[in-house]
């Protein structure tokens, strides 16, 4: 499944609302590279390349080809991505592990500077889950599956971290996002941020440096009629970079909820780990768990 976070960038007008600003009404406006991807440790290298113009430009995407991209792990690996034909989307077949670092140089004629970034991959955390049926009561009051999910929190440092779970519809053979009940204080602060996929990102601000146990109830008799797989658990140990882009995103939608309303705000800066550019290359080392 490919992963792409696409950028928003955000403008205040003052006295109308407009949704589209043209580039030439912004002075000294320069065009910068924008990299996105979500990386995962021990899977391929992948990201996506447009130019930040596809934020006020009405046609849509700009895909930026022909880029000469370096990659290198802090374990000395070092490849050159391929542009896939036609996509704006660069591959390679390095795999980065968790705890190494990955430092990634994209040049490009129709941009002077170089744009660079280095991203460090987490830890496993070793994350597992249990399964107990009809082990709890769901929202409405009846028997549902009861889904505890354990880890060790890394002491002396801000951790972060994304909990998606995921039911097996089995007439289909799919996986679907399940919305799950966020009852746990470290799920529901304001430390944490639901995403569009139901999933869950959260910080260790109440129980650095412990064990943690989440504890969640799926709706009543949901895969009851299944014979085998019934869920997917996925605990992902993220990166601060992850957390800090999401939290960004979440102040601006929030400050232009605000505006809608008749306020001011000041604008909100999406946050990016990209020199000489836009984006965010997110990464994050995961544990997977198939409950039965």
């Amino acid at each position: 499944m490919k992963k792409y976070i696409i950028v928003i960038l955000s403008f205040l007008t003052v006295g109308c609302y407009e949704d589209t600003i043209s580039p030439d009404l912004l002075q000294d406006y320069r065009e910068k590279m924008v990299v996105n991807a979500v990386l995962t440790s021990g899977e391929l290298i992948e990201l996506s390349l447009t130019n930040s113009l596809s934020a006020i430009d009405t046609n849509g995407f700009r895909r930026i080809q022909g880029s000469n991209i370096k990659i290198e792990t802090s374990s000395g690996s070092e490849k050159i991505m391929n542009n896939v034909s036609g996509d704006m989307n660069y591959v390679s077949d390095l795999i980065a592990n968790a705890g190494e670092n990955l430092s990634i140089k994209i040049k490009h004629p129709d941009f002077t500077s170089s744009v660079t970034s280095t991203v460090a991959f987490p830890n496993s955390v070793g994350a597992t889950a249990t399964l107990t049926v009809d082990g709890g009561l769901d929202t409405s009051g009846l028997p549902g599956d009861l889904i505890q999910v354990s880890f060790k929190d890394p002491g002396n440092q801000v951790n972060y971290y994304r909990l998606r779970i995921r039911y097996v519809n089995q007439t289909t053979g799919s996986l679907i996002p399940l919305a799950f009940t966020k009852s746990d204080p470290s799920l529901t602060g304001y430390n944490s941020y639901i995403l569009n996929d139901a999933s869950v990102i959260f910080s260790d601000e109440l129980f650095n440096g412990n064990d943690k146990l989440i504890s969640t109830v799926a709706p009543s008799g949901l895969v009851s009629s299944n014979t085998g797989d019934k869920y997917e658990v996925e605990l992902s140990h993220i990166s601060n970079d992850f957390f800090e882009y999401y939290r960004s995103i979440q102040r601006a939608q929030d400050a232009q909820e605000i505006s809608f309303q008749g306020g001011y705000n000041n604008a909100v800066v999406i946050h990016s780990n990209i020199k000489n550019g836009l984006g965010i290359l997110a990464t994050q080392t995961n544990s997977v768990i198939i409950l039965k």
